[in-house]
């Protein structure tokens, strides 16, 4: 039972972390792409401080002057330390003008604020040192303990000794409880500088919670999540956890980038923690990217912070690609060495396959000729059988005609023979000179030959007319197998041709037979050649 908790623990543990290296790898994707559109992002945020820039050109009053620099100071903060510091002066100057105390220290508490983002500590603490608390609302005073606690976090940052590390801790701590005394509990900001506050008193999993508290409120206000998550990324770093602070650095770098924010810590963390785990590409993109954003806010401590790690990344970036370029030059040699063999593997097979081929053509074409003389072969099977029936029918036809023609012979020559014996000459004179023996005879001869016909082709009516036009097809009255038309090219698919003998056969003339066939043939849908070839292939 012990082994297999063992072994069910561990999967667990394999499965959770192989989740967690998906999710972060989703997350990368996201983060490349984000940073690949930063020049985008970008242009949104200047589309909206231009918008802001283009509203105070219009008239307003000095208190919606005030307002909107107000704006403006908020979309320059983190994005250009420059131009944020000439709006705060901007605001001093109109506060003034206005003489509202509580407008020049808010303008004021703004100018300390740039000057602590440009490492400029001593100026902004004289700022916030000639301000007095006492003369500031709840919202100012909030602020200005803030930026108490900003400039001896950062500070203590970069203290030269321990001691004096602590020193500046301690004073920002204290600004800590200011602040928590001074906000509404429950507020986001309130809940923020608690977790601040518990991840310095090491409380890492009370202010885990808080954090994931705010991470969620943030996500479904549709609020940045780039602070709670950067807050979640510190404490899971402090307490070992990589890659769930690698998780929220990203996440909190991809919230950055998306805002246009300039000046962030997430990013260039994350660069260290990647180029500690060895991904040296990632790392020196990624940290690159924090020194142009940076350099572009003009934000000097974190100018500083990441030329630090700058440096080694770089040379860590430039000795790979080196190595690489040693492979590459290594792998190019190798693949050429083997292109020539494969070229001379191929020249090779390329003459066996020609030979190969001269052989296989020869075959090809014995084959060809050997199915072209078996075609011919079948196609003379196919007539001469037809040929052996059409003969076997006709010639019992024949046959049959001559002996029905023998006995009428002798059954007239009897008829006649009595009328002489009786004298009957006037009915002897009009049998002989009467058309109608000659006439019956023929139809029965049409009769005859229509119905021998059809036993061989009885599908001739419908195929023959398929030749024709819809509107123009040939269909024998009630009474009739063949009309006139039919009955020639009946004979024409028996393989007789000519005109002449078609006309002998049927006891028509020859212009009465090219009539037909002309006549016939203009119905057609076929040319003549086709349409002929067509009639022979009937049946």
């Amino acid at each position: 039972m012990r082994q297999l908790k063992v072994i069910l623990a561990v999967f667990f543990v394999s499965l959770s972390l192989y989740s967690y290296a998906n999710e972060t790898d989703s997350l990368l994707r996201v983060l490349d792409m984000s940073i690949r559109n930063r020049p985008q992002y970008t242009l949104e945020r200047q589309e909206q401080i231009d918008a802001l820039q283009r509203k105070l050109r219009l008239p307003h009053s000095d208190q919606e002057r005030f307002d909107v620099y107000r704006e403006l100071f908020g979309k320059y903060r983190s994005y250009r330390m420059d131009s944020a510091l000439w709006i705060a002066n901007q605001r001093v100057e109109l506060a003034k003008r206005m003489k509202n105390p509580l407008h020049i220290y808010s303008a004021e508490l703004n100018v300390a604020e740039v000057m602590i983002g440009v490492a400029m500590y001593k100026e902004g603490l004289e700022i916030l040192d000639g301000i007095k608390s006492s003369d500031l609302d709840a919202s100012g005073i909030s602020y200005y303990y803030y930026q108490y606690h900003q400039v001896y976090t950062l500070m203590a940052d970069y203290a030269f000794s321990d001691k004096m590390k602590d020193h500046y801790r301690s004073l920002a701590y204290q600004y800590k409880d200011s602040i928590l005394n001074i906000r509404k509990p429950g507020s986001q900001g309130y809940l923020l500088m608690k977790s601040e506050k518990l991840l310095y008193e090491e409380k890492y999993d009370e202010a885990i919670e808080i954090l994931n508290s705010c991470y969620e409120t943030h996500k479904q206000k549709g609020y940045s999540v780039a602070i709670p998550s950067i807050g979640l990324a510190n404490a899971y770093g402090v307490m070992g956890k990589t890659e769930l602070q690698k998780k929220y650095l990203i996440i909190s770098a991809i919230a950055d980038i998306q805002a246009a924010t300039k000046e962030y810590i997430s990013l260039w963390k994350l660069a260290n923690l990647l180029f500690q785990e060895g991904d040296i590409n990632r790392a020196y993109t990624y940290i690159e990217c924090s020194m142009q954003d940076a350099t572009f806010c003009n934000a000097r401590y974190r100018t500083q912070e990441i030329s630090e790690m700058l440096p080694i990344i770089s040379r860590t970036y430039e000795n790979k690609l080196r190595q690489e370029k040693t492979q590459m030059v290594a792998l190019f040699i190798l693949t050429s060495a083997l292109l020539i063999i494969l070229l001379i593997a191929l020249i090779f097979i390329f003459y066996q396959m020609k030979r190969l081929n001269v052989a296989r053509k020869a075959v090809s074409d014995m084959n060809e000729e050997l199915k072209h003389i078996n075609a011919n072969l079948h196609t003379l099977n196919n007539k001469l059988q037809e040929s052996n029936q059409v003969k076997e029918e006709y010639i019992g036809y024949v046959f049959n005609m001559c002996s029905l023609y023998i006995n009428k012979q002798e059954e007239q020559r009897k008829m006649l023979a009595r009328k002489i014996k009786t004298g009957q000459l006037d009915d002897l004179y009009k049998t002989v000179n009467s058309s109608s023996f000659v006439a019956n005879e023929l139809k029965e001869f049409f009769y005859t030959f229509d119905s021998v016909f059809l036993k061989l082709y009885p599908r001739f009516i419908e195929q023959f007319n398929t030749l024709l036009q819809e509107d123009e097809r040939i269909y024998p009255k009630e009474g009739e197998l063949l009309t006139p038309e039919l009955r020639v090219f009946a004979l024409i698919r028996l393989g007789i041709t000519d005109s002449g003998k078609i006309a002998n056969f049927l006891h028509y003339s020859a212009q009465t037979v090219y009539n037909y066939r002309l006549k016939v043939r203009n119905k057609s849908q076929l040319s003549k050649e086709e349409f002929m070839e067509a009639v022979q292939q009937i049946g």
